[in-house]
């Protein structure tokens, strides 16, 4: 047994858990991140490569850094929000480097120890003994949360819980956004369809321990070059026949024309009824789904956040053959129409992406798991009220309300299949503050824990928070947090807001006034032990 001694422990090296540890090293914390798969990035790194950042004022520190350096790698004048899994891949992989933080590759946590309100140790499944004087889970799933006894929720809140009018189970919808009349039976003979749920009894604002839903989200080129588009082929041995529920839907439909919109500092979207594309630099384009064919399969995702990692590693596998089941069915398919499929035939898979996993991204798009259980709860209307004020903010996040289809079921008629739980706020993107204690469990609970991704909101309110920015964020501001409670000897909860954004502003932001080359990013020092105890805070 190796035993091994840190000042913060990270689980997952996603974005949020990069930024903190980044942001960590710097501040004199001597850091190590778990990491239980082989690669850094998270989801920015396996396919979400529009990565939603609407605007990027609100963005500070460590975070804005990273985006600083995506617009030094492409040349451009602005920060750009579309960016390559291999850009992104490299520039977190550099900034880690020199920052001086260890990750632990292909390591999963085994075990975890606490010693009363504190996590003291965590077992991992190399063999180590992980001690750390501060745990925070960057995990998607709120994996290190669950494994610490640390209190979460799963799923929805009722209506009535928080007042919030899109909680709990929602009045169920047609499967596409126009023409509710088309009718689809629920059932084969005497089975319901692939993916097709009973009818729901319960009524509607009802909680339940259902999530949004996931997927594995493609990234596809249009470049005619033999090592840089691999074509897209008919995965083996699947039953096409559970795809009559899209030919259905897709029955009298006409031409399903492709749009194109060009968007200033971005680039091109393409939108049809059967998948969204959005251009990214080097031909290449971030696919998100259409109502057609959906990427985003409710009865894949359910039972994810708290099944095994041999569980989860068979259902990435179911993932992604529906996905590339889909993206062939788009481009052969007799009822696809014919000018979608000439359309899509130009597309292929990124020979210079995911080398490892068929050119496919190799992580499930987890979009929500669980979420603490802090002593206070962000909602649906903090976010449309602003969030909290100027004596509670650390940060800042900006986007929507937005929730993905909990469920494909049948109506209680079983006359239709009908999507449920989804929901999209309009107008402009909602800004908000937000307040450190979406990130601290319950001072009864645990006192060195800090949950980066499954933060204390609602299930309405995450649909928000679930933007990779926002996270990095968070990443960005907890370690400060813990710097400052460190040398003044008091509980996360209780240290000042305003000395947080200080040393935020007098520490990082400062670096941006002129617009600073990467080396000049590590000059606060690279890593080090035993930061909490180093210097004193602003």
């Amino acid at each position: 047994m190796t035993l091994k001694n840190v000042d913060i422990a990270i689980f997952r090296a996603t974005p949020a858990g990069i930024i903190a540890a980044v942001a960590a090293a710097r501040l004199g914390f001597s850091v190590t991140i778990v990491e239980s798969g082989p690669q850094v990035g998270g989801m920015m790194t396996s396919g979400l490569n529009a990565t939603d950042a609407v605007g990027k004022s609100w963005i500070t520190g460590v975070s804005r850094e990273f985006f600083i350096r995506a617009r030094m790698h492409y040349g451009t004048h602005f920060l750009p929000s579309r960016i390559e899994s291999k850009v992104a891949g490299a520039i977190f992989r550099t900034m880690l480097d020199e920052a001086g933080v260890e990750v632990l590759r292909d390591t999963r946590i085994e075990e975890v120890r606490r010693s009363g309100r504190t996590i003291s140790q965590a077992r991992l499944s190399d063999g180590t003994v992980l001690a750390a004087d501060w745990w925070m889970d960057a995990s998607y799933e709120g994996d290190l949360m669950a494994m610490a006894f640390v209190s979460y929720r799963l799923g929805r809140e009722s209506r009535d819980e928080f007042d919030e009018p899109w909680a709990g189970r929602q009045r169920s919808r047609s499967l596409l956004p126009w023409g509710g009349g088309r009718r689809i039976s629920p059932k084969v003979g005497d089975s319901f369809r692939p993916w097709v749920d009973p009818p729901s009894n319960l009524p509607l604002g009802s909680a339940d321990r259902r999530v949004q839903s996931y997927c594995i989200r493609p990234t596809l080129t249009n470049i005619n070059v033999p090592h840089l588009r691999v074509p897209i082929e008919r995965p083996e041995d699947f039953d096409f026949s559970a795809f009559d529920i899209f030919r259905e839907l897709a029955r009298d439909l006409g031409s399903a024309a492709v749009r194109s919109t060009w968007h200033r500092n971005m680039g091109t979207t393409f939108k049809s009824a059967y998948f969204n594309l959005a251009e990214l630099p080097n031909g290449k384009w971030d696919m998100n789904s259409g109502p057609l064919a959906p990427i985003n399969n409710p009865a894949l995702t359910d039972g994810w956040a708290e099944a095994s990692h041999e569980t989860r590693a068979g259902m990435t596998e179911a993932f992604r053959r529906y996905t590339q089941a889909i993206l062939w069915f788009i481009q052969n398919d007799p009822a696809v129409p014919v000018a979608v499929r000439a359309f899509f035939s130009d597309f292929g898979l990124p020979g210079d992406e995911y080398t490892d996993s068929g050119h496919l991204p190799p992580e499930v798009y987890v979009r929500e798991g669980r979420r603490l259980m802090g002593e206070n709860t962000f909602t649906q209307h903090h976010v449309e009220g602003g969030g909290v004020g100027k004596d509670e903010e650390v940060c800042e996040g900006r986007y929507f309300l937005d929730c993905k289809p909990v469920s494909w079921m049948a109506n209680r008629e079983m006359t239709n299949v009908v999507r449920e739980g989804m929901f999209m706020s309009g107008g402009e993107p909602l800004r908000y503050s937000i307040p450190a204690w979406v990130m601290l469990p319950r001072r009864g609970d645990t006192t060195n824990f800090f949950a980066l991704c499954g933060v204390s909101a609602s299930h309405v309110a995450f649909g928000s928070f679930r933007m990779e920015p926002i996270w990095m964020e968070l990443g960005n501001v907890a370690p400060i947090i813990a710097w400052i409670a460190g040398q003044r000897g008091c509980l996360p909860h209780e240290v000042d807001p305003a000395a947080v954004r200080r040393v935020r502003e007098q520490r990082f932001t400062h670096l941006f006034e002129n617009d600073l080359t990467p080396s000049d990013f590590v000059s606060q020092g690279q890593g080090g032990t035993h930061g909490s105890k180093a210097s004193t805070p602003a």
